[in-house]
């Protein structure tokens, strides 16, 4: 078996940039979803439960008016809602959770594409954060239809940092001849 010979690895001047980006892209995730939590405190309120579970104070250890929680939009609390208030909830809630469901699905490939790409990872993944906070906003206002010019904008993004994640890690890793090593 061939030794595996090190790599040292020195960051462009400007991947701090891409480390900032990573950090944006976290706060926008916990935003959207503190735009869900808004809208969960609107809608299951205190007199939410008082209308539709009077026993709630009896069930203080297990029920209380604290934003539905845990019901995520299919569940007892949701139910009693109007069907116009289920759809803003679940848009909202569905906007949140695509993101997070996302998430490393752009970081990921954002560190590694910025050690080879810098400049172009990073305006690459400030298209991604404006294509979702378009995709977010056109699914909280109009759900699934509403978020298609931001979904092919951000998708277009991922696809381009994954491309050169991939090339990243094919070249640092030196292509075939470096698989072979690593693995015989």
């Amino acid at each position: 078996m061939a030794p595996i010979t090190e790599t040292k690895i020195v960051l462009a001047e400007g991947y701090a940039w891409i480390l900032l980006e990573v950090v944006v892209i976290c706060i926008h995730m916990i935003v959207t979803g503190m735009m869900m939590a808004s809208v969960r405190k609107r809608y299951f309120s205190k007199e939410f439960y008082e209308r539709h579970f009077p026993q709630y104070k009896q069930l203080a250890g297990v029920m209380k008016p604290d934003g539905g929680y845990p019901d995520d939009g299919q569940g007892r609390l949701a139910d009693k809602l109007t069907d116009e208030e289920w759809f803003t909830f679940n848009n909202y809630r569905r906007a949140h959770m695509n993101y997070l469901e996302g998430g490393f699905a752009v970081i990921v490939p954002l560190l590694i594409a910025g050690l080879s790409y810098t400049r172009i990872a990073f305006l690459t993944g400030l298209v991604y954060i404006v294509g979702r906070e378009i995709y977010s906003q056109g699914y909280r206002r109009a759900g699934s239809k509403g978020r298609l010019y931001g979904a092919l904008t951000l998708d277009a993004a991922l696809l381009t940092l994954w491309s050169m994640a991939l090339y990243t890690c094919f070249h640092w890793g030196n292509g075939l001849n470096g698989l072979m090593r690593l693995l015989f």
